[in-house]
């Protein structure tokens, strides 16, 4: 049984020099989403050997949304419509809340072998709140990343 519409929100190989929020959904009016997974992954063929932290919020009440980066669409996939959440990649000026900010996972890899995660719960994000996906450290020199975050949305 499907509860809800399926999305997913990219970034596909980003030049990175800096911490940054590799992916922010923002909430959308009468929805809620609940984020299910992450993923990230160097595309360089040889990466700087480093370990990347990185950490999944979510941001209640005033969110100020990042800055820096982009804003992809999220990709409906097969059979669902267009999302009514919107999505930022790659702010290097992280999003702030004026509320507490919730850590839902906090965690490390090594740059050659990628880092998967899925929530056993889905995170819920509602309007006007958000769920930053953040790479935490400085790379040691440049690295290219890719990365999804996938999101259900439910509600409308």
């Amino acid at each position: 049984m499907k509860l809800g519409r399926e999305y997913k929100v990219t970034f596909e190989k980003v030049s990175v020099t800096a911490l940054q929020d590799l992916v922010q959904v923002i909430g959308a009016t009468g929805k809620m989403c609940l984020v299910t997974q992450v993923s990230v992954a160097s595309t360089d063929v040889t990466p700087t050997s480093q370990n990347c932290a990185i950490r999944c919020r979510f941001l209640p009440a005033t969110v100020t949304n990042g800055s820096g980066g982009s804003s992809p669409t999220p990709a409906a996939l097969p059979g669902d419509s267009a999302a009514s959440f919107t999505a930022k990649a790659n702010n290097t000026t992280p999003a702030t809340t004026s509320g507490t900010a919730v850590t839902h996972l906090e965690d490390s890899f090594f740059i050659s072998g990628g880092y998967s995660f899925q929530f056993p719960s889905p995170i819920p994000i509602g309007p006007s709140e958000s769920f930053v996906f953040e790479l935490l450290n400085n790379p040691s020199g440049t690295i290219t990343l890719s990365g999804t975050v996938w999101i259900t949305e439910i509600g409308g």
